[in-house]
């Protein structure tokens, strides 16, 4: 498996905060809280993304019908667009 997939970027935001919970956001993100302080603050959707470490295949622009639909795609075959 080599093929890079795409997702939309609005639809991984959505599916990463309704999917997680409020105990797993908050364990990502306070540490990038706690550097404000340092103003060394930046994580985007690519960090959330690797984090998750997997997305299922109903979620990719580009996965082919014709293969399982709920199949978890690991991430670093997957691309944010």
């Amino acid at each position: 498996m080599d093929k890079i997939y795409s997702l939309s970027r609005t639809a991984f935001f959505n599916y990463y905060f309704k999917s997680r919970t409020k105990e797993q956001i908050a364990a990502f993100v306070s540490p990038m809280f706690l550097n404000i302080i340092n103003k060394d603050v930046s994580f985007g959707l690519n960090d959330l993304l690797q984090e998750i470490g997997t997305v299922p295949s109903y979620l990719l622009n580009n996965y082919p019908t014709d293969k399982k639909p709920n199949q978890e795609i690991d991430v670093k075959f997957v691309k944010l667009v």
